[in-house]
């Protein structure tokens, strides 16, 4: 099992970052990774070593957060506290800016129609393919492309409105 430890050391803040986009919360972020990588092992047996395995377990997440939303599993929002600045080589004002505009782009994500959304992340955020991602969510590779495209242009539309 030494293979599956490095596996989630490798993967685990990638699937985090994915987990948060969906859920909007740390904790249930936290939740969702824990039990995704917990199904993941009990099925480790089942995993090809010649596969993406951060394609295998962010498709494992996704039904397991698709059954918890069947479910009617409520999720609440946890408003978000500031974090600290860590370069002193940027000016203060500089930093606030950024941090504004990550925000817009994140709430702007947050916005999108859940399909656009999840290729959107997959994509742009996670760095996947478009193969890896027609895997994660069962649809066409065209498709991807095309919600990735429509997404993009929602996205585009969403912050030039804010500016």
């Amino acid at each position: 099992m030494v293979q599956f430890e490095t596996y989630l050391t490798n993967y685990k803040d990638d699937v985090y970052r994915v987990a948060y986009y969906y859920t909007k919360n740390r904790d249930d972020a936290e939740d969702l990774v824990q039990e995704a990588f917990m199904r993941a092992f009990r099925f480790f047996n089942r995993f090809k070593p010649d596969t993406n395995f951060k394609s295998w377990i962010l498709k494992i997440m996704r039904n397991i957060y698709i059954t918890n939303i069947k479910k009617n599993k409520n999720i609440v929002e946890i408003p978000k506290t500031s974090e600290q600045y860590a370069a002193l080589d940027q000016n203060l004002e500089d930093k606030m800016i950024d941090e504004i505009r990550e925000n817009q782009v994140k709430e702007a994500i947050q916005l999108l129609p859940d399909d656009f959304k999840e290729v959107v992340i997959l994509c742009d955020i996670e760095g996947m393919t478009y193969e890896d991602i027609a895997k994660v969510t069962k649809i066409p590779v065209g498709t991807v492309r095309s919600r990735l495209h429509r997404g993009r242009l929602l996205l585009k539309e969403r912050l030039l409105k804010r500016e």
